[in-house]
């Protein structure tokens, strides 16, 4: 975690990987997304598991800002073509995928967050998914209270909660299966990174 590298400068290998990982995402997306959907009858699993573990292992490998930011916008708006739809809720939930992995990414290379170790890190990129998470629940909400109208809103919101703190559980899950898995590749961030 920490200091942001050399700015918006990308080498061959941080473009593979970030082509590679967003492949990922968008691939669970379509292909495991419905099926898991169907299966377990929550929406937005993929989406949400998928997207904020591979968050965190950009996020590790590159050590650089914006690579996250990338992926998720890439991934976000390749999901929102293959559904061939001109649907704005599906635009509000691209965008809001988009913005969570901003929100990731800006929090993960605050520069005091260099300094943190072992469980105060580990609090920390919980805390960073929590609120990323959150965060990508925006944009549908704006666009929920500009379909409903004010008063139908206030009356649905109730029955969105339990979904939408689902949702952001989660993105933690996400983030905590990445942290399982960072100890085995944390040696290629070096090849990465050179």
């Amino acid at each position: 975690m920490g200091k942001p590298g050399r700015g918006l400068n990308f080498n061959t290998k941080e473009i593979a990987l970030i082509s590679v990982l967003s492949s990922l995402w968008i691939v669970s997306q379509i292909y495991l997304g419905p099926i898991i959907s169907q299966t377990i009858h929550v929406h937005g699993v993929t989406q949400r598991f998928v997207g904020w573990l591979l968050m965190l292992v950009l996020a590790e490998l590159t050590g650089k800002f914006g690579r996250v930011s990338i992926m998720a916008a890439v991934a976000a708006f390749a999901t929102r073509m293959v559904r061939r739809s001109a649907s704005l809720y599906i635009w509000m939930v691209g965008l809001g995928y988009a913005l969570g992995g901003l929100m990731f990414d800006l929090l993960f290379f605050m520069p005091f967050t260099s300094k943190f170790e072992g469980r105060t890190r580990k609090a920390y990129l919980l805390i960073i998914s929590l609120v990323s998470g959150a965060l990508a629940l925006v944009p549908y909400l704006f666009f929920k209270l500009y379909s409903l109208g004010p008063y139908p809103f206030i009356v649905w919101i109730p029955t969105y909660a339990p979904t939408a703190v689902g949702d952001v559980v989660l993105n933690v899950l996400g983030t905590l299966t990445g942290l399982s898995i960072l100890p085995r590749i944390k040696a290629w961030s070096i090849k990465i990174r050179t």
